[in-house]
């Protein structure tokens, strides 16, 4: 589990415990995954260790994944999340940031699969689950760096669960909506700074067409990437599913 230290991460680290699952969290930060690790331990994980790994600098990736093979005995499932890029209209992203959003939210998610693909084909057994943004199903505004580079997580999903089916590798995007984390903090107080708006404006570009008419909560994210990262997924794979209170029109 990649960026497991807080949000959607964090809660999805906390319901693969409750499943008894033996968990590698990794992040920046090692004193909290620490504490992380021991409320993982705390909420019924079999085993829980703390691996340090920058996405954005690529040597870290492949030793933080072995390290985690090492010493849980192998790989059998992935969750990839990152945090989100700057926000901003297009004109004012710079091509270095684009490069470096690249980098860490992209080409991150592809070396870290070429890194845990092998352990689960020995196994013939894995579940990858890439963590993206409702943004690849309906354009937001000002999120063209998210929305753009997730999609080609999308597509990196899709190409997988064909190549590996066959080895019982399932693959799957889960595409959140407006979730109450601290990056949705960010994103509201950005909104508030860029356009002159006050708190329940800059909320409501958020959350207006959201027919639930709230933020999501981040154990219902954690409850779905349990489940597709259970056996009862087997038969689920390539599919990029929603989870935004319908914002999404799309079928």
């Amino acid at each position: 589990m990649t960026a497991a230290s807080r949000g959607l991460g964090k809660a999805s680290a906390l319901a693969l415990a409750g499943e008894g699952a033996r968990l590698a969290v990794a992040g920046r930060d090692m004193a909290v995954l620490g504490e992380l690790v021991e409320e993982l331990k705390a909420a019924g994980a079999e085993e829980a260790l703390a691996v340090h790994m920058d996405l954005a600098d690529r040597e870290t990736l492949k030793p933080a994944a072995e390290k985690a093979a090492a010493e849980l005995g192998g790989i059998d499932i992935f969750v990839g999340n990152c945090g989100g890029p700057p926000s901003g209209p297009f004109l004012s992203i710079s091509r270095e940031t684009w490069e470096e959003a690249i980098s860490s939210i992209f080409l991150s998610m592809v070396d870290l699969s070429h890194a845990v693909i092998p352990h689960m084909r020995t196994g013939r057994w894995g579940r990858i689950v890439f963590v993206t943004t409702v943004g690849v199903k309906i354009v937001q505004p000002n999120m063209v760096l998210s929305d753009s580079i997730r999609l080609a997580t999308v597509g990196l999903a899709k190409s997988l669960s064909h190549e590996f089916a066959g080895e019982g590798i399932v693959v799957n995007c889960l595409c959140p909506g407006p979730f109450a984390t601290d990056r949705m903090e960010d994103l509201i107080t950005a909104s508030m700074a860029r356009d002159g708006l006050d708190r329940a404006a800059a909320e409501a570009l958020w959350l207006d067409e959201v027919p639930v008419g709230r933020f999501g909560d981040p154990a219902d994210f954690g409850a779905m990437v349990a489940l597709l990262s259970s056996e009862r997924a087997g038969f689920v794979t390539g599919t990029a599913i929603a989870l935004d209170g319908g914002k999404s029109r799309a079928y």
